[in-house]
């Protein structure tokens, strides 16, 4: 698999499966930016949803885990960086929690900012900005909203894997239009508080090289990596079992 850096198309090649490859435009995320959009309409990332090699497909089945890539074009809209939507994953029974979710920069540098919260996702409790950098790897843990900015020059591209048929929860975010915080590059890359949440928390701000959530996925992680230590990671389809050593803040 490769990406053409000119178009941020990614290139699937031979001995995959034929997986389901999506875009989403910059008029699709209206609910959630900052400012009104002025731009005109155009494709700002593209993904893959249960991509894998076609000879390992009894194995992710197995795990009930899907792994996926994502490509997002450089560039602001309104003054502020390329995004996703955000989602909170919808809690699992019989805990209750939602469910964690891998994330691997393959190329650029890349924010997730991620935000706590149960359902009805009403009272924000954490507000953390993870960097990560090509090469890297930081885990989403239980309960936390989270979306994916590209404050970069170049295409922001990352692998996910989580749990197999997740289907995100939108509407918190839409409903207050966007995320607590927003990352304005008119600003220099600053963080600006969105005013429709109630309160207004601080945003921690956290680089993956420094979490070391799972030392095994630290660096370099590759597809194989993961699909080679699935049944090391439960916790991505039973939240119960995320090791407290993966906690986004210790203590």
């Amino acid at each position: 698999m490769s990406f053409d850096t000119e178009t941020c198309e990614l290139v699937l090649g031979a001995g995959l499966n034929q997986p389901s490859y999506s875009v989403r435009r910059l008029h699709d995320l209206k609910e959630v930016w900052a400012n009104p959009i002025q731009e005109e309409d155009q494709v700002i990332y593209r993904y893959t949803s249960a991509l894998h090699l076609r000879d390992d497909a009894a194995i992710w089945k197995q795990a009930n885990v899907a792994y996926g890539i994502v490509i997002f074009v450089p560039g602001s809209f309104s003054g502020e960086y390329v995004k996703s939507s955000g989602q909170f994953h919808p809690p699992v029974q019989p805990c209750n929690m939602g469910t964690p979710e891998i994330y691997t920069v393959l190329s650029g540098v890349g924010h997730f900012l991620l935000q706590k919260a149960s359902p009805p996702f009403e009272r924000i409790e954490d507000a953390v900005l993870v960097e990560v950098q090509a090469g890297e790897s930081f885990v989403v843990p239980p309960d936390y909203g989270h979306l994916q900015i590209n404050p970069g020059s170049e295409p922001l591209v990352f692998s996910y894997a989580v749990m197999d048929g997740m289907k995100g929860r939108y509407d918190p975010f839409k409903k207050r239009q966007g995320a607590i915080y927003y990352e304005m590059a008119n600003r220099g890359g600053e963080f600006v508080f969105n005013a429709n949440y109630p309160d207004r928390l601080p945003l921690h701000m956290l680089r993956a090289a420094d979490l070391c959530q799972l030392p095994e996925l630290n660096k370099n992680v590759t597809y194989q990596a993961i699909r080679d230590r699935l049944s090391q990671l439960p916790f991505l389809t039973d939240p119960t079992l995320f090791p407290k050593s993966a906690a986004l803040r210790k203590g």
